[in-house]
Order: structure tokens, then sequence, then C-alpha cells
């Protein structure tokens, strides 16, 4: 595969991760939101460890235990995101919670005692900035600002599960991790799902069909084919390729559900999406762009 191969399966990758978003929204209008995680993941689950069965049969105890760790952390970190998407835009809460990037280095630095890079302070300042733009725009909105929230937890958890992934990644097989990791985030949001507006099933066609695309394309399509087209780029030129991501959350948006595109939100997007991409740049470690199944 050449590199422009490899970039543009990438894109292809990361839009899938953002158009998780738009369909996330529009289920749960008849869904509950652990209902919905708990049915995607579930189905995910079972399609991945067919596929693989070899590497998810042979897991050992320690992949194991580390994937049902991360699990627990993802499971976490999704239903912060579920929750503050119901009551945010598509595209605010993708922008935020893909800050989590730029929260990393913030909680190595915390770790290990260290003062942070400037370039980190800097886009961690300017990420905040953005972020303030949107909470004015979203609180005009009734939960605007709950939701606001809601979405910075969920990044605060997503730069933990990338810090944990990177940890455990030269341990074992990350296949067999991810596979282990769905099926936690899968049957730990069936449970939940009882004691938070009970568990149900989706009722029409169409609510399948957006479900469909969740396990298929969002779930099963970027957890296969990232790694594939990672083996052939470096690591600062996959990260980049990641705000594809919010980028066709907040298009789709606007486009698809209606979401309108004001002046404190259009400044909030660029201020976020410059961070992004200046952070990313000169970005050297692929735990920045690569964290098992990913959060969306």
């Amino acid at each position: 595969m050449s590199k422009s191969q490899a970039s543009i399966l990438l894109i292809f990758v990361f839009m899938a991760r953002g158009i998780s978003f738009l369909f996330s929204k529009a289920l749960m209008k008849d869904m509950s939101p652990m209902s919905i995680l708990a049915v995607r993941f579930i189905l995910a689950f079972i399609i991945l460890a067919v596929l693989f069965h070899k590497k998810f049969l042979s897991a050992d105890r320690k992949c194991v235990k580390n994937g049902i760790i991360l699990g627990c952390l993802y499971t976490v970190c999704m239903t912060f995101e579920m929750y503050g998407l119901r009551l945010v835009d598509t595209g605010v809460s993708a922008l935020i919670e893909n800050m989590a990037i730029v929260l990393v280095p913030l909680y190595v630095a915390a770790l290990t005692r260290t003062l942070p890079g400037v370039k980190t302070m800097l886009c961690a300042v300017f990420a905040v900035t953005g972020v303030g733009f949107l909470s004015i725009d979203q609180g005009r909105n009734s939960g605007g600002g709950p939701g606001i929230i809601l979405i910075l937890l969920a990044a605060m958890t997503y730069a933990v599960c990338i810090l944990y992934t990177e940890k455990i990644s030269h341990d074992s097989d990350p296949v067999a991790i991810g596979i282990i990791q769905l099926g936690t985030m899968g049957f730990l949001s069936l449970f939940i799902s009882f004691f938070a507006g009970g568990f149900g099933l989706p009722q029409t066609g169409k609510q399948w069909g957006m479900l469909a695309i969740l396990v298929l394309v969002c779930s099963c399509f970027g957890f296969a084919f990232q790694p594939l087209g990672q083996k052939y780029l470096k690591a600062e030129s996959a990260a980049v390729l990641t705000v594809v991501n919010p980028l066709t959350a907040s298009v789709l948006g606007i486009l698809a559900a209606g979401e309108k595109l004001t002046g404190l939100k259009l400044i909030g997007y660029i201020i976020i999406l410059a961070v992004l991409v200046f952070y990313n740049i000169s970005a050297k470690n692929l735990h920045l762009t690569h964290s098992g199944a990913g959060s969306s």
C-alpha cells in the first residue's frame, strides 16, 4: 500500500468515526444512551470475535485483564459522550472530545512532575478559549451548559484511555485486547442500562439501519483498518488526519441534522481545529492517534 492510499484509507476511517456522533444522536430520540452502547458494542464484539477468532481464543490472562480495564475506561468515556451529546450539537461534541490529544501531554507532565512544553501550554490555552466560545453558543440552548461539562469529562476520560492503551500495547496482542474491550463495553453498558432508563432494542428498520452503520462502519471498519493505514504512514502524518473526525461531525451536523452555524460557534470551530492541526503537525508519539477501538 502506498502512502497516498494509506492516507485515503485513514481519512475514511476518521470520517466513519465522525459519522457516529450524528447517528448516535439520532438514535437517542427513541432509545436510551446505554441501550445504544450495549447493542452497538455487543454486536461489534461478536463480529470481530468471529473474524479474528484465533487471536481472541489465544488471549492470555494478562490480555484479558488489560482488555477489561480498557473496556471499563471506555465505557465511562462513552457514557459521558452520549449523555453530553443529547444536550449539545454533534460538531461541538466531536471537537471538544478530540481535545484529548492535547490533554495527554498535560497528564504526562503531571504524572512525571515536569513542566509541559511551551507548545502544549499554548495549545491548551487556545483550546480552552475555543471551548469558551462554544460554551457561550451552546449555553443559549436548554441543557447546553451541562452538556459541555459532560463532553469535557468525556475528553478527560478519553485522554486516560489513550495513555492506558499506550501502556498495555506492548504487552499483549492489540487485536485481542480491542475485541475484549468491545465486549466489556457492550455487556457493561447492558448491565448499566437496566438501572438507567431500561434496556430497549431498535423498533424500526430505520433505527436498525442506523445501528448497523454504527456497528459495521464506525466500530468494525475503524477498528480493523486504522492499524493498517498507520502501518504505512509516519505518526505525525496520521495524526494530522484525525482532524477529519470532528470536521466530519461538524459538517454533517449542519447539513444533515439542521444544526445552526452561528458566529460564536464558527469562531470556536476555527480555534479548536487550528489547535488540533497545529499540535498534530509535529506529534511524535503514535499513541496520540491510535487508542484501540477508539472512543466513537
